[in-house]
């Protein structure tokens, strides 16, 4: 309870005081549909902060601190990084702190064409909507492109295209879609990546539509 109230008074120096800040909201699998991401709701005092609360990297909450459930306030309060708080009005729209790709345009910065060299355009990704969270790196004419596959209907084209391969930003340090891709074919580093089940891709596909 008592870090509760620090962050709470925390907030308060960076907000609108007069008004209690607005956060996304979702709960389960409402937070896997896309047409559910933009529903929010208005938190009850001007103490309250926003919040994201992860299933390993799957959204499974979203909303107001004072307002989730037992379990998501239980991951807040011991700071366990599957909870990610945030200070603003609709602040809590970004994947976990450690979902991180590589995000560039080859055809913009010629330093994206070798991954090795392209360490600077490592940043956080945006809120998935998949159950899984991947980086990816795909062909685009003669230069690479390189960034976050947040929904399921990405990660199943990037999978069904030769020219694009995805792989766990929990599989390396740093950004895994650092390796080079071939034109034409997959790079070795994502091998790894192609059993996941098509099943499933597709089973979760339709609970989006």
């Amino acid at each position: 309870m008592l870090r509760l109230i620090l962050v709470a008074l925390l907030a308060l120096q960076f907000s609108d005081a007069s008004q209690p800040r607005v956060c996304y909201s979702c709960e389960g699998i409402q937070c896997q549909i896309i047409s559910k991401q933009n529903q929010t709701v208005t938190c009850a005092d001007l103490l309250d902060v926003c919040v994201t609360v992860f299933d390993e990297f799957a959204v499974s909450e979203r909303g107001c601190l004072s307002s989730l459930s037992h379990a998501a306030q239980t991951k807040c309060e011991s700071k366990d990084q599957q909870c990610l708080e945030c200070v603003g009005n609709l602040c809590n729209n970004l994947g976990r702190s450690d979902y991180k790709c590589l995000q560039c345009i080859g055809s913009e910065s010629s330093a994206c064409n070798l991954g090795e060299s392209a360490s600077s355009s490592v940043s956080q990704c945006g809120l998935p909507t998949s159950p899984n969270a991947y980086c990816y790196v795909k062909v685009v004419g003669e230069n690479l492109q390189r960034g976050c596959a947040l929904s399921v209907k990405e990660q199943k084209t990037c999978l069904d295209d030769t020219n694009c391969s995805l792989c766990s930003p929990g599989d390396t340090e740093g950004a895994c879609n650092s390796f080079d891709l071939q034109v034409g074919g997959k790079s070795s580093g994502a091998k790894h990546f192609l059993s996941l089940s098509l099943v499933a891709l597709i089973a979760l596909l339709v609970l989006q539509s």
